[in-house]
């Protein structure tokens, strides 16, 4: 009986070993599966960064030298924006803004829709001069009720101003006035150009 316990004893204490042992490598291997997914997770962060670095380099080489002259012109003109106004006077000039886009988004609209009908209208097999005409009037109807909301969105700002503020601003509007309408096309250009090369 005494030879039987100390078998059954010994038996029992390599059991435990064993479980040991397997319990260790059960940890084991979770230890280097939970370090296998941190390093993928780093490994994919570090690609996204790169790629996304890359790409924004790639968009600075490919701009030319006239987009980054525009680009600084920009953020000089902001800087200027940003100084030339009070804190309170940019709050209500983006109420204002706001405002004047709820009266025009709707007009905007109305005036592409007869852009598109006059297109169809000027390119018809046999066109109707009568209705490209009167097409034409409800497009200049639609662009005067556009310009008469713009124009007392104008004299709001200006009537925010003090008399030192007014007289810089209109000196800058009447330089925006005076410039070529090719330097505007070719800033239409450029804008569009930087919109497609930004998707």
């Amino acid at each position: 009986m005494l030879k039987l316990a100390i078998a059954d004893l010994r038996f029992t204490n390599k059991h435990i070993e064993i479980l040991r042992d397997t319990s260790n490598a059960t940890e084991i291997n979770n230890f280097n599966e939970m370090k296998t997914r941190i390093l993928s997770l780093v490994l994919i962060a570090v690609f996204s960064i790169t790629t996304t670095a890359m790409a924004q380099n790639e968009q600075k080489r490919e701009r030319s030298p006239e987009q980054r002259e525009l680009m600084m012109k920009r953020r000089m003109a902001m800087k200027q924006h940003q100084n030339f106004f009070t804190p309170e006077q940019r709050e209500k000039m983006k109420e204002l803004r706001l405002e004047t886009a709820k009266q025009v988004k709707p007009l905007k609209n109305e005036l592409n829709e007869l852009k598109a009908r006059q297109r169809t209208l000027s390119t018809a097999d046999n066109a109707d001069l009568k209705a490209i005409n009167k097409n034409i009037d409800k497009m200049s109807e639609i662009k005067a009720k556009m310009a008469k909301i713009m124009a007392a969105q104008h004299q709001q700002v200006r009537s925010m101003l003090s008399e030192e503020q007014l007289l810089k601003f209109d000196a800058m509007q009447t330089r925006n006035r005076t410039k070529p309408a090719g330097f505007e096309r070719d800033r239409q250009k450029r804008r569009t150009h930087e919109q497609h090369m930004r998707r």
